[in-house]
C-alpha cells in the first residue's frame, strides 16, 4: 500500500496541517487501533477522549487546540473528509481491459474496449458494455441491456432481459434486476400469471447492496433515481418508482407501485403497502409500516406509521398503562361505581 505525507493527505482533505506536516502516513485507521504512522478522525466532541489517548500519528478533526503538541488536520467536517483520505489509501478498482478467455459474449453485443468481463460471465445479444465498467465472474447480462461507463457489477449479479444502469452504478454479489414483478389475477382455473413486460432502469451514481432485488415493471419501467443508496436485501417491488439521493436501508420493502420521492430515508426493515406516494424529504424510522400516502417532509414511526413524535408520546402512555388503570380503578371506587354499572 502507498503512503503518503500528513502534506499530501491535508491536500486530498481540503484541510490545514497543524503539526508535522512531512510525517508519512500508510493508512487510516479507527482511534482506538491507529499506530504512529496512522490517521484516525475524530468525528465529534465525545470522541476527543479517545483521540487523546489514541497513539494516531495525525488525527482528522475540525481544530487542533483540543489536541495540543499532536499532529492534526483541520477540516470542517472529518466524517466527510475521511472518505476523500480513505479515497487516497484505498483508490477505486480500476477495470483491467479485455474479456476472460472463459466469458461468454454474444456476437451481437458491445463490449468496450476499456471495459472488463470476468471469468464465466455471460453478456446476451444486444447487450452495450460501457467505457471502464467491470463485469466479474459470473454475472449474467441479459439481452437488449445497457452498462453505463464505470458500472462495477460484482460476482454473480444477474440483470434480466432489457435492463439499464447508468453511470458510475456499482451492484454488489448476488442482486437479480429484472426478474418477474408478482402479478396475477384470479381467474375461473385458478390464479393466471400477468406477463411483465417492462423493464427496470437505474440511474447514475446509484449503489445497490448485496442479495437486494428490483422487479421489472408490468408494462413501463420500475426506476431508481440517480445517486439513491440501496442496502442489502432490500426488495423493490414491480412499476416502483424511487427519486433521487435517498436510502433504502436493509430488508425495506416496497410493494408494487409506490412511488418515493427524492432524498427520502428509509430505515431497516420498513415495508410499504402498494400503490402509494412516500413524499420528498420523508424519513421513517426502522421497523415502520406505511399503509397509505406520506406527505412531503414527514418523518414517521411504528406501525401503521405515524408521526414520530406523536408515536414516542403514545408509547409513554402506553409504558403508565398499569398505573393509568390502577388510578382509573380508584376514581370509579370514589365514584360508587361497580364492576358491570353502567356510568
Amino acid at each position: 500500500m502507498s503512503s503518503f505525507t500528513v502534506a499530501e493527505v491535508a491536500a486530498r482533505c481540503g484541510g490545514r496541517v497543524a503539526g508535522d506536516g512531512k510525517l508519512r502516513l500508510s493508512g487510516v485507521r479507527a482511534l482506538e487501533w491507529a499506530g504512529p504512522e496512522e490517521l484516525a478522525f475524530v468525528a465529534d466532541r465525545k470522541n476527543e477522549p479517545k483521540a487523546l489517548a489514541s497513539r494516531a500519528g495525525a488525527l482528522l478533526a475540525r481544530s487542533a487546540a483540543a489536541f495540543p503538541g499532536r499532529t492534526v488536520i483541520e477540516v470542517p467536517d472529518p466524517a466527510l473528509a475521511v472518505v476523500a483520505a480513505l479515497e487516497l489509501f484505498h483508490p477505486r478498482r480500476e477495470a483491467r481491459p479485455g474479456i476472460h478467455g472463459t466469458a461468454i459474449v454474444d456476437p451481437g453485443a458491445l463490449v468496450d474496449a476499456s471495459a472488463e468481463v470476468g471469468p464465466y460471465a455471460v453478456v446476451g445479444d444486444g447487450s452495450r458494455v460501457g467505457p471502464r465498467a467491470i463485469v466479474e465472474a459470473h454475472v449474467v447480462v441479459g439481452r437488449g441491456c445497457v452498462l453505463g461507463e464505470d458500472a462495477w457489477l460484482h460476482p454473480h449479479v444477474v440483470l434480466y432481459d432489457g435492463v439499464t444502469l447508468g453511470a458510475r452504478v456499482e451492484v454488489h454479489a448476488g442482486v437479480v434486476l429484472g426478474a418477474d414483478g408478482f402479478g396475477y389475477v384470479p381467474g375461473p382455473k385458478g390464479i393466471v400469471k400477468v406477463p411483465q413486460v417492462g423493464t427496470v432502469a437505474i440511474g447514475d451514481d446509484v449503489e445497490i447492496g448485496a442479495n437486494s432485488c428490483i422487479d421489472r415493471a408490468a408494462l413501463e419501467t420500475t426506476r431508481i433515481g440517480a445517486g439513491t443508496k440501496v442496502d442489502d436485501l432490500v426488495m423493490v417491488g414491480h412499476n416502483c418508482i424511487v427519486g433521487t439521493n435517498g436510502f433504502l436501508c436493509g430488508q425495506a420493502g416496497l410493494a408494487g407501485s409506490t412511488i418515493v420521492g427524492d432524498g427520502v430515508m428509509l430505515g431497516g426493515q420498513v415495508g410499504s403497502a402498494g400503490h402509494l406516494t412516500i413524499g420528498n424529504g420523508v424519513k421513517a424510522e426502522a421497523q415502520s409500516g406505511i399503509p397509505s400516502d406520506v406527505p412531503d417532509g414527514a418523518i414517521i414511526h411504528g406501525t401503521p406509521a405515524f408521526d414520530y413524535r406523536e408515536h414516542h408520546r403514545s408509547f409513554v402512555e402506553f409504558r403508565r398503562l398499569p398505573e393509568t388503570a390502577r388510578l382509573v380503578r380508584m376514581l370509579a371506587e370514589k365514584a360508587g361505581l361497580r364492576k358491570g354499572e353502567d356510568r
